[in-house]
């Protein structure tokens, strides 16, 4: 008898330790914690809110962006990575672009109310080529783009529109925004330019 009590009072002890632990230790499966790059992410398009363009008379478009925006930076060769073998959302943009302004909060709220992951993010801006006609009208290359910026382009070349300007619509350009969804290496959706509602 001693030792059904003793079992009994165990038993009690044990359900009740692990109640305790449960409702109090437990870590709260709600709580969001903001990442880093999220927080960068929203901090570098909301610090030009209201801002004076340089050399313009009009300002940067005001937006909002969620601290639990889902946003992570990429390099160029983690983003070449995720087109050749991820899955993913990758936004190619930059923050004075006034388009992407106006499409970054629409896609944020996308991405996040359908749970298909990180907005893989990355400001392909300063590795793009920069190419002209002369007055012959031969093309001349005014700054090479990177190495990564052609295999991106090259990747990416079915779903890219033609470099505007240069009357040759075998050169591809990234243009700003761009949003690829990929999908196990496979570009299942690109997406140019703004949101229908941009004026």
């Amino acid at each position: 008898m001693k030792t059904k009590i003793e079992l009994l009072v165990l038993l009690v002890i044990f359900l009740l330790s692990s109640y305790l632990i449960y409702t109090f230790v437990k870590p709260n499966t709600n709580d969001y914690i903001v990442s880093e790059d999220e927080i960068n992410f929203k901090k570098e398009y909301e610090d030009l809110n209201d801002k004076q363009i340089e050399g313009k008379d009009y300002s940067y478009m005001s937006v909002s962006i969620k601290d639990n925006n889902n946003v992570e930076y990429k390099d160029a060769n983690e983003i070449i990575d995720i087109l050749k073998n991820g899955t993913g959302v990758i936004y190619f943009g930059f923050p004075e672009c006034p388009w992407c302004r106006n499409l970054i909060p629409v896609l944020v709220d996308t991405v996040s109310s359908y749970s298909v992951g990180p907005i893989y993010y990355f400001n392909a801006r300063e590795i793009r080529d920069t190419k002209v006609l002369d007055e012959n009208g031969n093309i001349v290359t005014e700054k090479e783009g990177t190495k990564e910026y052609y295999e991106i382009v090259d990747i990416l070349k079915e779903h890219l529109g033609s470099y505007s300007g240069l009357n040759d619509d075998s050169i591809k350009r990234l243009y700003f925004p761009t949003v690829v969804f990929v999908k196990n290496g496979e570009i299942t959706k690109v997406h140019i330019g703004t949101v229908d509602s941009q004026e």
